[in-house]
């Protein structure tokens, strides 16, 4: 199941919600992911994301740190418990990214090269799975 951004009206389960505000990158990521055989949900923005989770059985989260408006950061403090989120950042050591470290799964740097991305992505789902 690929749904597109902002699509809330399917229910059901997807193995990565791709949280990422450049349609580039997202783009690239689903076509990666989709192409290694997940199902993958999409949002452009946090709030979105949030709808989404609320619909969605989500087994991992592609979670950019920074998006316009209210943050990934934000977006981990509004889920109590949140399937494993893989944090893509492109900052070695933000603080504020460091702060959230109970809720985050794994940490990407960007760039992400497709077989860093499939192997954080491979370990996230298997964990949302046993969850």
């Amino acid at each position: 199941m690929h749904q597109a951004e902002g699509t809330l009206e399917a229910r059901g389960d997807v193995d990565v919600l791709l949280v990422e505000d450049d349609e580039d990158v997202r783009a690239t990521f689903v076509e990666i992911l989709r192409g290694a055989g997940y199902t993958t949900a999409e949002a452009g923005d946090s709030q979105s994301a949030l709808q989404q989770l609320e619909l969605l059985t989500v087994r991992s989260v592609l979670l950019d740190v920074y998006l316009p408006g209210l943050s990934g950061l934000w977006l981990l403090d509004q889920i109590d418990d949140p399937p494993p989120v893989v944090l893509v950042t492109a900052h070695d050591y933000d603080p504020e990214v460091l702060a959230r470290r109970e809720k985050v799964f794994l940490y990407v740097q960007k760039p992400v090269a497709p077989t860093e991305l499939l192997r954080v992505v491979a370990r996230s789902v298997a964990a949302g799975r046993r969850s």
